[in-house]
């Protein structure tokens, strides 16, 4: 699953949010204490228990990482700052899985 998919969807949040009309974000973000290399992104003054349980269970306890202002300028790790913002604007929060591993070590790769 990718973090675009990632996101609740409802028909009311179906409609895009253009870059232009993104407004600079503070935010804070967790990391997840079940999944490895998983984040939330939640604006400052958001809880995550306003979030919706089945998201909350499957996260599980949230590590504080940092508060971040987001603008459309800033260069994140892994996504466009847009894209997160887009996101936390459609959904209330932007959920960022780990990148794919898309060249595997196979076993015995790990013998030589």
């Amino acid at each position: 699953m990718t973090a675009e998919k990632a996101h609740k969807t409802s028909p009311e949040l179906s409609k895009e949010v253009s870059a232009e009309s993104l407004l600079d974000l503070k935010v804070k973000i967790f990391r997840s204490s079940k999944k490895i290399d998983t984040y939330i992104y939640l604006p400052v003054d958001a809880e995550f228990d306003d979030l919706p349980e089945a998201l909350r269970k499957q996260f599980g306890r949230t590590v504080f990482v940092m508060e971040l202002l987001l603008t459309t300028s800033l260069k994140l790790a892994l996504f466009d700052a847009t894209m997160v913002m887009q996101g936390i604007a459609k959904d209330g929060f932007f959920l960022q899985f780990p990148p794919p591993n898309l060249s595997p070590v196979l076993p015995e790769e790990l013998l030589e």
